[in-house]
């Protein structure tokens, strides 16, 4: 009889750093790196509900069929979509260039998502988190 273990990733707070702890986070961070290859990462500026939203929209990609993920959208080297991969069958990515420039994010999702996602686009998500910073 097998049994499941649910490894939960190590939570990073970036929200109080300063010449203090500044060693001790920066181990932390290579420690989760080096034993999980990622760390979630947390910032009192940032909502939780915002941080729900964003993995939320992301996931609405990846669940796209892969004729519609492997359109070639992106026109910058290692921009666009990467996954299905033999070597690496689990891992897959985006990477948008100029995620920062809201038309071009709305070109891009235009293509992914012809009736429109309002969710994935930079209105919704990365303009919250800029505005959350300043």
């Amino acid at each position: 009889m097998g049994s499941e273990t649910s490894q939960k990733l190590p939570a990073i707070d970036f929200t109080n750093i300063n010449l203090a702890n500044r060693e001790l986070v920066k181990s932390q961070v290579y420690e989760a790196l080096v034993e999980y290859g990622c760390f979630e990462a947390t910032f009192d500026k940032i909502p939780l509900d915002l941080c729900k939203a964003m993995f939320g929209s992301i996931q609405e990609f990846f669940d796209l069929p892969i004729e519609i993920k492997t359109l070639d959208v992106c026109k910058m080297n290692h921009q666009g979509y990467v996954g299905q991969s033999p070597v690496i069958p689990l891992f897959e990515s985006i990477g948008i260039d100029h995620a920062n420039i809201f038309e071009r994010v709305k070109t891009i999702t235009d293509i992914w998502w012809p009736q429109g996602n309002p969710n994935f686009r930079h209105g919704q998500t990365g303009g919250c988190i800029h505005h959350s910073i300043e």
